[in-house]
């Protein structure tokens, strides 16, 4: 299904589950002048790139941040089809069994076919391209792909790679 396999692009939105505390372990805390303690400043989950987030802080990183930016989005568009948005939209129904890990279950894109999507008419492909990958390139603080490069996050960072037809 073409337009399942748009949905890919958020894929990314939820991609963990539940992490723990990136600082275990670590003593966090500093003494003030008045003598009691106050935890050490961290950089909010919030301001940070997905670069930078522990990996065991993924998972909350995507539940403050992605959902609760996509989540939005995808409503607006859809809002029966997506009314209960999550981790399964993008990461499929078997997402902790597979560890989130990203494409699984969205429908394969043809490389030759994703140029097309920028001058598609089609809602789906319009929301995808104008809406779902700029917005999950700036909060990935990722820079968007770049074609003469072959860098950057585009539309195979959720969708698997389908073959074109050779006719």
């Amino acid at each position: 299904m073409r337009i399942r396999g748009m949905l890919a692009i958020a894929g990314v939105l939820t991609l963990a589950g539940c992490g723990g505390s990136s600082t275990e372990g670590e003593d966090t805390t500093e003494e003030t002048t008045g003598g009691e303690e106050m935890a050490a400043e961290e950089t909010p989950l919030a301001e940070m790139a997905w670069a930078d987030v522990p990996e065991d802080q993924r998972g909350r990183w995507m539940s403050e941040v992605v959902v609760p930016t996509m989540a939005p989005l995808f409503q607006e568009h859809d809002a029966e089809r997506f009314a209960d948005f999550g981790c399964a939209t993008c990461h499929g129904e078997d997402a902790r069994e597979v560890g989130f890990e990203m494409p699984n279950g969205l429908a394969p894109l043809d490389p030759q076919q994703v140029g097309a999507m920028f001058q598609s008419e089609q809602p789906m492909a319009q929301f995808m391209v104008q809406t779902v990958w700029p917005q999950m390139t700036e909060l990935l603080g990722e820079a968007p792909f770049d074609p003469e490069t072959g860098e950057g996050f585009s539309c195979f960072n959720c969708h698997a790679t389908a073959e074109g037809d050779a006719g």
